[in-house]
């Protein structure tokens, strides 16, 4: 799926901005227990003993992956006729298929994917609804089945009609309300929509869909709630907000509970103040740029998605020492670092004297969220490394 680290939004994730673009950290180089030099990401380059443990051997006893909270995504694609247009849906197709298969190699069992996509030329219902239709995927693990039909609802088809977001986003909202994984999908996942748009909608007014978005945030489960992220596809600034409104997308995204902190809804003039993730065609040098824009705001989305609280779960069933534990990243190229203990750029347990989780905060949670092929796991039996320095 989205490697190690896809799962969802984390209590208590220091990351210090919601900037769907912004995340970058820095750290000072200090003693490790390891021998390695610790920087205050808590990031360790230490060397790795001949069982390919960053820690002695003498002192580990066991090592295990991080467990994260699952998230099941629902895409809403706009195939409006518009998306024709500036290379959009050229762009955008590849760009989908590159995500898809991404998830689907990574073969992880907390992520479901699902695609709806309205009024394209495989829209059985020529943007009429109700949606999901027949020929839309609905949510499921990504295995190779999934991952053919995902491909099979956009490849080797055109936009056609209007822009009937609200029908598309009801039907799509009542999917996920009613998603109960099942199979190899763990439980108790985040519930997501990412709706991807380049249009105003024709079918309902910008109030009817704050309202609709924002009572599915609210949704209590097992329904919900649900959290919806908008990707807008237009010109900014908007020179014609009737066909690309920037205030439609930000006030949804606001509503959907997505947006970084501080946006402004209704801003059509600073791109930095959008509250949506932003593609301007016309600011692409080519079909692939433009195609890189839609494939770096999803793994954005991703990104977010990523929980910073793991739960510990010793293999061998043994009890947990709590100055005994580390956390381990191995980054998506495959660098093993350490995490120190420390409630602010480091990890905390839950509990300090009877932990079950760990969570990560500020810089180290920024890190993790950045790399969406990063893994994260807990090494058990060697002296706890605290804040940087040990």
């Amino acid at each position: 799926m989205f490697g190690g680290l896809l799962a969802m939004l984390g209590p208590g994730c220091g990351s210090s901005s919601g900037d769907p673009h912004a995340d970058d950290d820095s750290g000072v180089n200090s003693g490790g227990d390891d021998g390695g030099p610790i920087n205050h990401l808590g990031v360790s380059d230490g060397s790795i003993d001949s069982g390919g443990n960053l820690f002695d051997a003498s002192c580990a006893t066991a090592s295990a992956a991080a467990s994260r909270q699952p998230v099941y995504m629902l895409i809403v694609l706009d195939g409006s006729g518009s998306m024709g247009q500036q290379n959009k849906w050229t762009a955008v197709v590849p760009a989908l298929d590159s995500i898809f298969d991404d998830i689907r190699m990574s073969n992880d069992p907390s992520f479901a994917v699902g695609l709806t996509a309205f009024s394209d030329e495989n829209d059985p219902t020529g943007g009429g609804g109700p949606y999901p239709s027949k020929k839309d995927v609905p949510i499921a693990f990504v295995d190779a089945t999934q991952g053919a039909a995902l491909h099979k609802r956009i490849d080797n088809e055109n936009p056609l009609a209007g822009t009937p977001t609200n029908k598309a986003l009801t039907g799509s909202y009542s999917e996920l309300e009613a998603f109960t994984p099942s199979g190899v999908l763990q439980p108790n996942g985040k519930k997501v929509l990412v709706l991807i748009t380049d249009g105003v909608p024709t079918d309902s007014t910008t109030k009817q869909d704050v309202t609709l978005v924002a009572g599915e945030l609210a949704k209590t489960p097992p329904a919900g709630p649900i959290t919806t992220f908008v990707v807008g596809v237009g010109n900014f600034p908007s020179n014609n907000t009737g066909n690309f409104d920037p205030a439609f997308l930000g006030q949804v995204a606001v509503a959907g509970g997505a947006a970084p902190a501080g946006c402004n809804p209704t801003e059509n003039k600073t791109l930095a103040n959008v509250c949506y993730f932003e593609i301007d065609p016309a600011a692409a040098a080519s079909v692939s740029a433009l195609t890189k824009s839609f494939v770096d705001a999803i793994n954005t989305i991703r990104g977010q998605l990523a929980s910073c609280t793991f739960t510990l779960d010793r293999p061998d069933g043994g009890a947990i020492d709590p100055a005994k534990v580390n956390v381990v990243y191995t980054s998506g190229a495959g660098a093993e670092t350490v995490v120190g203990q420390d409630m602010s750029n480091g990890w905390t347990y839950d509990n300090p004297n009877d932990p079950t989780s760990v969570t990560l905060h500020g810089t180290s949670c920024d890190k993790l969220k950045a790399d969406p092929k990063g893994k994260v796991s807990i090494n058990i039996g060697c002296p706890t490394v605290v804040g940087g320095v040990h």
